[in-house]
């Protein structure tokens, strides 16, 4: 698959997505993990970010809309998912334990990406 070319409405579609997936009834810890996060892929990949060859992404599973990806991607709670075509990397566990610390979820999701990058 050649991930340069695009669709045909001229939309690029992301080779690395970062799921965060969460509910409507959300915890400071939860807030700085979303936030963290998705300032962590922008702040490594701020071209890839701004062309949205990588793309974050905020699911309320709460929302009926989000149950289709919740589905696909086998996600059943609070999740932070780094995702290249069939590969994904569950950074949840480590991103909660780091959730005050951002340059420690920087570096697990800038190995994550790499990770999902390699064939």
């Amino acid at each position: 698959i050649d991930h340069n070319t695009q669709t045909p409405n001229n939309v690029i579609k992301p080779k690395v997505e970062v799921y965060y997936f969460h509910f409507t009834v959300r915890c400071p810890t939860c807030h700085a993990v979303e936030d963290n996060s998705k300032g962590a892929l922008t702040a490594l990949y701020p071209e890839k970010v701004k062309t949205g060859e990588y793309a974050f992404k905020g699911v309320n599973l709460d929302d009926a809309a989000s149950k289709s990806i919740a589905k696909k991607l086998e996600v059943g709670g609070q999740t932070l998912l780094v995702v290249c075509d069939d590969k994904q990397i569950d950074l949840t566990s480590k991103v909660f334990l780091y959730a005050q610390d951002p340059i420690k979820i920087k570096a697990e999701i800038k190995k994550a990406v790499e990770r999902v990058l390699t064939r």
